[in-house]
């Protein structure tokens, strides 16, 4: 495995990432009045919102097609011209949140408006690095964009210490980020590609992501306008801070999400049947994984977790409780959406569509229940929403599995 370069890179990118945001969350918890914190949560759960309605057709469609299509630079010309609707769509999506959400000013507004637009672009061309496995320029790109996200806002905050400033930080280092992406891409120039019959072709296989989007966005980050709404917005700093200590379980979910999403869509091309073989093994892999690490946390002194988190918050129990709900939130969340590769790779979103409302039911219930047990039902209400979706998931691939079967 030591003298595989391309995962060695992978490894790479994630540690490196995951450093970063250690120092945020670390600068976060110490250091960001939590009214602060708070309310940049919530405009960061609005950019996710944005994301989950306007860039999933695109970009699940991107790397579905990617491979299948003769022509590179005019099929991902196609998909910078669908940026420029959405982009226009992403200003009216964002001035009726500020009419109906009368807590932020215009000037945040803005600022948000210039994060989604550069976030969007940098998110659908960095992809072609990573489907052409050019890992190495992959790699840069991973690193500077978690640098626009946790380097920058501290930089801008240790300056002016306002709201604003941690924006304008992330919109500063995408902006840079931006720079060096579009130097990569040279031999891709940029010109404008509308063709009907592709878009109808891309809708019609990803418009069921849409609806998998808005549902997940619901069931992962619903919950802090919730604590808003029942507790305050410095609650929704704390369940915030305690969520992204518990991402850090994430790590070996980006390593498999960078490192083997890619191997899997292109074995689909070649022999289907082996490419489901393949991810049953690695859905094995990950729960194995995953047991031993939420064992590890579990027996770790708390003391080491003050290097990240303030001890007021660390050696609070109820707190620190939520902490590890949240961490197998985070585990059963990698599985359920490493188990439905099978449906993407089946054409089958639709399904996915319909299990992931039946979750939201589960999570948007839960969450009533904020007023009266805090942010401890949160954690609940949303593990209680993922194990639904990868139960569900599991019955359905198993049923069409012996379907197959049995027609043979």
């Amino acid at each position: 495995m030591l003298k595989n370069i391309d995962f060695n890179i992978t490894v790479a990118t994630v540690i490196i990432t995951v450093v970063l945001q250690f120092l945020f969350i670390r600068y976060a918890s110490y250091n960001i009045d939590k009214v602060d914190y708070g309310n940049f949560v919530l405009l960061q759960t609005l950019i996710a919102g944005l994301s989950a309605i306007f860039l999933q057709i695109p970009g699940q469609a991107f790397d579905r097609f990617y491979n299948q299509s003769k022509t590179k630079i005019e099929f991902i010309n196609e998909f910078r011209t669908m940026l420029i609707g959405i982009n226009i769509l992403s200003i009216i999506v964002i001035t009726i949140y500020g009419f109906i959400y009368d807590k932020f000013s215009f000037k945040v507004l803005a600022i948000l408006f210039g994060y989604f637009v550069l976030l969007n672009n940098y998110a659908l061309n960095q992809k072609v690095f990573l489907l052409n496995m050019q890992r190495g320029k992959y790699f840069y790109l991973k690193i500077l964009e978690a640098s626009s996200k946790f380097l920058f806002p501290i930089i801008a905050y240790l300056y002016y210490k306002t709201l604003e400033s941690l924006l304008v930080g992330i919109v500063v280092g995408y902006l840079f980020s931006y720079s060096v992406l579009i130097y990569f891409l040279k031999e891709y120039p940029y010109y404008v590609v509308l063709k009907w019959n592709n878009i109808k072709k891309y809708f019609l296989f990803a418009y069921p992501v849409v609806f998998v989007s808005v549902f997940t966005w619901g069931i992962s980050f619903s919950d802090r306008y919730f604590i808003d709404y029942y507790m305050t917005t410095k609650d929704v700093a704390i369940y915030s801070l305690l969520a992204m200590v518990a991402a850090v379980g994430s790590i070996v979910g980006q390593i498999y999400f960078m490192y083997a999403e890619p191997k899997i869509l292109k074995s689909y091309e070649e022999d289907p049947e082996h490419t489901f073989k393949m991810i049953d093994s690695y859905l094995k892999s990950l729960t194995l994984i995953f047991s031993f690490l939420l064992l590890l946390a579990i027996v770790l002194p708390r003391e080491i977790y003050t290097i990240l988190l303030e001890k007021d918050v660390v050696y609070n129990d109820y707190y620190f409780q939520t902490m590890m709900i949240l961490l197998v939130v985070i585990f059963v969340n990698i599985l359920h959406i490493a188990h439905h590769m099978y449906l993407k790779l089946l054409k089958r979103l639709d399904i996915l569509a319909y299990i992931l409302l039946v979750a939201l039911i589960v999570n948007l219930t839960g969450n009533m229940f904020i007023k009266q047990y805090g942010i401890m039902a949160a954690a609940i209400s949303t593990l209680m929403a993922y194990i639904t979706i990868l139960v569900l998931q599991i019955i359905y691939v198993s049923r069409q599995a012996q379907l197959k079967y049995d027609h043979e």
